[in-house]
């Protein structure tokens, strides 16, 4: 069977919290694949943070986004609850927590398409991107 579930750890306010991400269904995953394929290429995940956040367009930030924090749950006392559902905060401590969510939706998005990815790793272009690309006409 297929692992869909992962587990993290990211530092808040200096305490370790774990996190579980729960890979994106395939419509989902496309639709990322497909916005990320848009943007130019990042040698690392931190580039790759920032290209996304400079490229995409607000709404298609705010859509993968939202999309992706729906497949994050936050370990509690009483076991690991969503961050967001829908377009609504579950848990209200990440609502304005910038950096955080957005190194939980980076996390999402390059576990939950790490299988197009090619031997350069994560944080190489997808290889049906780069490879659909029609020559420069000279």
């Amino acid at each position: 069977m297929r692992n869909i579930i992962k587990n993290i750890q990211l530092s808040i306010d200096g305490t370790e919290m774990d996190f579980r991400l729960t890979k994106l269904d395939a419509f989902s995953g496309a639709e990322l694949l497909r916005l990320l394929a848009k943007m130019p290429e990042a040698s690392d995940s931190r580039e790759l943070l920032a290209e996304m956040f400079v490229s995409m367009a607000p709404e298609d930030l705010r859509s993968v986004m939202i999309s992706c924090l729906n497949h994050v749950g936050v370990l509690l006392p009483a076991g690991y609850q969503p961050i967001m559902q829908g377009s609504s905060w579950s848990w209200a401590e990440l609502e304005h927590d910038t950096a955080t969510c957005l190194k939980l939706t980076l996390e999402e998005a390059l576990w939950t398409l790490r299988d197009f990815f090619g031997e350069g790793g994560l944080t190489s272009r997808p290889a049906e991107a780069t490879s659909s690309r029609q020559p420069a006409r000279t």
